[in-house]
Protein backbone atom coordinates (compact mmCIF):
# COMPACT_ATOMS: atom_id res chain seq x y z
CA UNK A 1 0.00 0.00 0.00
CA UNK A 2 2.79 1.94 0.72
CA UNK A 3 4.43 1.99 -2.33
CA UNK A 4 1.21 2.75 -4.45
CA UNK A 5 0.90 5.99 -2.39
CA UNK A 6 4.25 6.78 -3.17
CA UNK A 7 4.14 5.77 -6.82
CA UNK A 8 1.14 8.21 -6.87
CA UNK A 9 2.69 10.92 -4.95
CA UNK A 10 5.56 10.65 -7.65
CA UNK A 11 3.39 10.79 -10.65
CA UNK A 12 1.48 13.75 -8.88
CA UNK A 13 4.81 15.76 -8.73
CA UNK A 14 6.10 14.92 -12.24
CA UNK A 15 2.85 16.23 -13.41
CA UNK A 16 3.09 19.25 -11.81
CA UNK A 17 6.63 19.64 -12.82
CA UNK A 18 5.77 18.68 -16.44
CA UNK A 19 3.25 21.23 -16.40
CA UNK A 20 5.12 23.97 -14.64
CA UNK A 21 8.21 23.78 -16.30
CA UNK A 22 7.06 24.84 -19.90
CA UNK A 23 5.63 27.92 -18.33
CA UNK A 24 8.44 28.82 -16.43
CA UNK A 25 6.08 29.58 -13.43
CA UNK A 26 8.23 31.33 -11.46
CA UNK A 27 11.11 33.11 -11.09
CA UNK A 28 12.62 31.15 -8.43
CA UNK A 29 12.08 27.82 -9.88
CA UNK A 30 15.04 26.79 -11.75
CA UNK A 31 13.96 25.13 -15.32
CA UNK A 32 15.60 23.66 -18.38
CA UNK A 33 13.66 23.28 -21.37
CA UNK A 34 13.88 22.29 -24.91
CA UNK A 35 11.89 25.14 -26.42
CA UNK A 36 11.14 22.71 -29.29
CA UNK A 37 8.97 20.40 -27.25
CA UNK A 38 6.60 22.89 -26.26
CA UNK A 39 3.39 23.34 -27.72
CA UNK A 40 0.56 25.83 -28.74
CA UNK A 41 -1.72 24.50 -26.26
CA UNK A 42 1.15 24.96 -23.74
CA UNK A 43 2.06 28.12 -25.03
CA UNK A 44 -1.03 29.40 -24.37
CA UNK A 45 -1.78 28.16 -21.47
CA UNK A 46 1.31 30.16 -20.17
CA UNK A 47 0.76 33.39 -18.12
CA UNK A 48 1.43 36.53 -19.57
CA UNK A 49 4.95 37.27 -17.82
CA UNK A 50 5.99 34.00 -18.88
CA UNK A 51 4.63 34.35 -21.92
CA UNK A 52 6.80 37.30 -22.83
CA UNK A 53 9.62 35.80 -21.82
CA UNK A 54 9.16 32.80 -24.15
CA UNK A 55 8.26 34.48 -26.76
CA UNK A 56 10.87 37.00 -26.25
CA UNK A 57 13.67 34.09 -26.11
CA UNK A 58 11.77 32.66 -29.39
CA UNK A 59 12.02 35.55 -30.99
CA UNK A 60 15.64 35.95 -30.43
CA UNK A 61 16.24 32.26 -31.21
CA UNK A 62 14.19 32.82 -34.85
CA UNK A 63 16.43 36.07 -35.78
CA UNK A 64 18.98 34.10 -35.69
CA UNK A 65 17.74 31.07 -38.10
CA UNK A 66 16.46 34.31 -40.00
CA UNK A 67 19.87 36.07 -40.20
CA UNK A 68 18.67 39.13 -38.49
CA UNK A 69 20.79 41.20 -36.05
CA UNK A 70 18.28 44.01 -35.01
CA UNK A 71 15.27 44.27 -32.48
CA UNK A 72 11.88 44.99 -33.32
CA UNK A 73 9.32 45.51 -30.79
CA UNK A 74 6.78 46.60 -33.14
CA UNK A 75 7.23 43.09 -35.35
CA UNK A 76 8.08 41.50 -31.98
CA UNK A 77 4.28 41.96 -31.06
CA UNK A 78 2.89 41.44 -34.50
CA UNK A 79 4.44 38.31 -34.77
CA UNK A 80 3.50 37.13 -31.06
CA UNK A 81 0.29 37.94 -32.29
CA UNK A 82 0.09 35.90 -35.70
CA UNK A 83 1.90 33.05 -33.64
CA UNK A 84 -1.02 33.13 -31.33
CA UNK A 85 -3.54 33.37 -33.83
CA UNK A 86 -2.35 29.95 -35.53
CA UNK A 87 -1.68 28.07 -32.24
CA UNK A 88 -5.38 28.69 -31.22
CA UNK A 89 -6.25 26.23 -34.53
CA UNK A 90 -3.44 23.92 -34.33
CA UNK A 91 -2.87 23.67 -30.23
CA UNK A 92 -1.23 19.76 -30.46
CA UNK A 93 1.69 21.42 -32.74
CA UNK A 94 4.69 22.52 -31.66
CA UNK A 95 5.12 26.40 -31.50
CA UNK A 96 8.23 26.04 -33.39
CA UNK A 97 6.10 25.03 -36.67
CA UNK A 98 3.49 27.95 -35.31
CA UNK A 99 6.89 30.17 -35.91
CA UNK A 100 7.72 28.62 -39.30
CA UNK A 101 4.25 29.06 -40.50
CA UNK A 102 2.78 32.18 -39.28
CA UNK A 103 5.75 34.45 -39.45
CA UNK A 104 6.98 35.60 -42.79
CA UNK A 105 10.76 35.14 -42.95
CA UNK A 106 11.37 37.83 -45.49
CA UNK A 107 9.13 40.67 -43.04
CA UNK A 108 10.83 44.16 -43.28
CA UNK A 109 11.03 45.52 -39.76
CA UNK A 110 9.48 49.41 -39.74
CA UNK A 111 11.62 50.75 -36.48
CA UNK A 112 15.38 48.50 -36.37
CA UNK A 113 17.74 48.91 -33.35
CA UNK A 114 20.40 46.80 -34.24
CA UNK A 115 21.14 44.74 -31.47
CA UNK A 116 25.04 45.03 -32.02
CA UNK A 117 24.85 48.63 -31.33
CA UNK A 118 23.10 48.36 -27.95
CA UNK A 119 25.03 49.74 -25.40
CA UNK A 120 25.49 48.72 -21.42
CA UNK A 121 24.08 52.23 -20.84
CA UNK A 122 21.60 51.87 -23.19
CA UNK A 123 20.36 48.60 -21.99
CA UNK A 124 20.72 49.16 -18.44
CA UNK A 125 18.58 52.44 -19.28
CA UNK A 126 15.66 50.77 -20.62
CA UNK A 127 12.22 49.96 -18.40
CA UNK A 128 11.83 46.28 -16.74
CA UNK A 129 9.65 44.99 -19.79
CA UNK A 130 12.08 46.44 -22.40
CA UNK A 131 15.35 45.15 -20.63
CA UNK A 132 13.80 41.31 -19.85
CA UNK A 133 12.72 41.43 -23.62
CA UNK A 134 16.32 42.08 -24.65
CA UNK A 135 17.93 39.78 -22.30
CA UNK A 136 15.52 36.59 -23.54
CA UNK A 137 15.85 37.75 -26.90
CA UNK A 138 19.60 37.63 -26.55
CA UNK A 139 19.59 34.67 -24.73
CA UNK A 140 17.64 33.21 -27.86
CA UNK A 141 19.89 34.73 -30.18
CA UNK A 142 23.14 33.07 -28.49
CA UNK A 143 21.25 29.79 -28.29
CA UNK A 144 20.37 29.56 -31.63
CA UNK A 145 24.13 30.41 -32.95
CA UNK A 146 25.41 27.26 -30.60
CA UNK A 147 22.75 25.56 -31.90
CA UNK A 148 20.71 24.87 -29.45
CA UNK A 149 17.22 25.11 -28.55
CA UNK A 150 17.58 24.66 -25.34
CA UNK A 151 16.35 27.52 -22.30
CA UNK A 152 18.09 27.21 -19.76
CA UNK A 153 16.79 29.21 -17.15
CA UNK A 154 18.92 29.27 -14.19
CA UNK A 155 22.23 29.54 -16.57
CA UNK A 156 20.34 32.54 -17.70
CA UNK A 157 19.53 34.18 -14.73
CA UNK A 158 23.07 34.02 -13.70
CA UNK A 159 24.42 35.24 -17.01
CA UNK A 160 21.99 38.01 -16.84
CA UNK A 161 23.16 39.27 -13.27
CA UNK A 162 26.73 38.72 -13.90
CA UNK A 163 26.26 41.03 -17.48
CA UNK A 164 24.13 43.73 -15.58
CA UNK A 165 27.22 43.57 -12.74
CA UNK A 166 29.81 44.16 -15.99
CA UNK A 167 27.87 46.72 -17.82
CA UNK A 168 27.20 48.81 -14.55
CA UNK A 169 31.49 49.12 -14.73
CA UNK A 170 31.21 49.42 -18.81
CA UNK A 171 28.74 51.83 -19.98
CA UNK A 172 30.25 52.21 -23.20
CA UNK A 173 30.52 48.85 -24.01
CA UNK A 174 28.03 47.37 -26.55
CA UNK A 175 25.54 44.24 -24.96
CA UNK A 176 27.23 41.87 -27.24
CA UNK A 177 30.43 42.45 -25.69
CA UNK A 178 29.28 42.50 -22.72
CA UNK A 179 27.86 38.99 -22.94
CA UNK A 180 30.88 37.74 -24.62
CA UNK A 181 33.00 38.49 -21.43
CA UNK A 182 30.65 37.37 -18.80
CA UNK A 183 28.57 34.93 -20.25
CA UNK A 184 29.39 31.79 -19.82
Amino acid sequence: MEKVIAMRCGLIILTFAASVVPAFATAAFAATVDIRSITCGEYLAMPASSSSKFSAWMTGWFSYQSSRTYVDFDLHRANVASVRTWCQSNPSASVMAGLEKSIGVAATPNATLDFNKITCGNWLGYGPEDRAFVTYFMSGYYNATASSSVLDYERLQKNSSAVAAYCKKNKSRTLPTAIQNRAS
